[in-house]
């Protein structure tokens, strides 16, 4: 069982995704996307990271969280996945930028069994079954 925390804006979708990683035996921990960052993993004691990588007032949002987890000696480890409902316009300029930092993109819409896999292959450590 491990802490997943989700950083999304949709507070409708941040309910599904605590439902389905509730359902999957973990505690899922949500936090609607506004100034999430370091702060914010270390205040909900995650072990894995899902965020959005789009929100209305910033396109790269989730780019930025990124970066600023991997940047943070701490947490430079920590297990990140990016779901986008961002097409491949908006999402091929920092694809480039997350493979280098090393996080898979699961892309809108999704399956529960492709989200399930993704959780699981997050906190193995592997990115298979992700884009």
């Amino acid at each position: 069982m491990a802490v997943v925390l989700v950083i999304n804006d949709d507070r409708d979708l941040l309910e599904t995704y605590q439902d389905l990683i509730r359902q999957m035996g973990h505690v899922p921990v949500t936090e609607v996307a506004v100034h999430s960052g370091p702060e914010t993993v270390r205040a909900a004691a995650a072990e894995a990271l899902v965020v959005d990588l789009e929100r209305p007032e910033e396109s790269e949002f989730g780019l930025r969280v990124v970066e600023q987890v991997r940047a943070d000696p701490e947490l430079r480890a920590l297990p990140i996945i990016v779901c986008t409902g961002a097409g491949e316009s908006h999402l091929a300029p920092v694809r480039g930028r997350l493979d280098e930092l090393g996080v898979p993109v699961l892309p809108k819409p999704f399956t529960l069994e492709e989200f399930e896999t993704a959780i699981d292959d997050l906190l193995l450590g592997s990115s298979s079954g992700t884009e």
